[in-house]
């Protein structure tokens, strides 16, 4: 295992023990990070297995790639390297520890406030300071980074086509999730926005 090969695989559960571990944190002080509110329309219904498939094929592609399986899952035009530079494999390096930090220092500085879902009876307070002054969104700005440090590592039309897909899909929710703010804490969340851009 080399270490472009092995860094996304290694990464993914770094980030899945950063998370782990701040939920059964929060979880020991009596917090409920997860949404209780079982809502879901037919779109969402439709698209969670989907979802979920793609991305089991994902976490494939990357165990492949660290341990260097020859077993094929998707048919090679998909995971075939479309470029073969290092500039690209180190870019996407930096990318995936700038993730990593910035994921964790979001975590730290949501304090009591970090909730999984849309769920007005289960709400934290609004954070605006900290890393929440430069962007009101780094959690999914730290996911985006993510997804685009593992496509420059594994160029091939899988992982970006997947990256492409992640950035939308990640957009689309924060739309959503904005919609829910403005409703859930009004004014304050409107003067927050007008300082604090979506992204950065």
């Amino acid at each position: 295992m080399n270490f472009f090969d092995g860094l996304p695989f290694v990464s993914f559960w770094v980030l899945t023990g950063i998370l782990t571990l701040r939920v059964f944190l929060l979880k020991k002080k009596g917090i409920q990070v997860s949404s209780k509110s079982g809502k879901k329309n037919k779109i969402t219904r439709f698209l969670f297995p989907v979802f979920g498939l793609v991305f089991l094929l994902w976490l494939f592609e990357i165990t492949k790639q660290a341990f260097q399986l020859s077993f094929l899952v998707l048919p090679d035009v998909f995971v075939k390297w479309l470029f073969g530079s290092i500039f690209l494999k180190v870019s996407g390096a930096v990318s995936i520890f700038l993730s990593l930090f910035f994921l964790t220092v979001t975590l730290v500085h949501f304090n009591t406030s970090l909730r999984f879902g849309l769920d007005e009876s289960n709400r934290g307070k609004l954070v605006t300071t900290g890393v929440f002054s430069i962007s009101r969104n780094p959690f999914f700005l730290s996911l985006d980074l993510y997804f685009l440090g593992i496509a420059l590592i594994f160029p091939n039309l899988f992982f970006i086509g997947f990256t492409f897909l992640a950035f939308l899909g990640v957009h689309f929710f924060i739309l959503k999730e904005e919609k829910f703010l403005r409703k859930v804490y009004g004014e304050a969340y409107e003067k927050y926005a007008e300082k604090v851009r979506r992204y950065f």
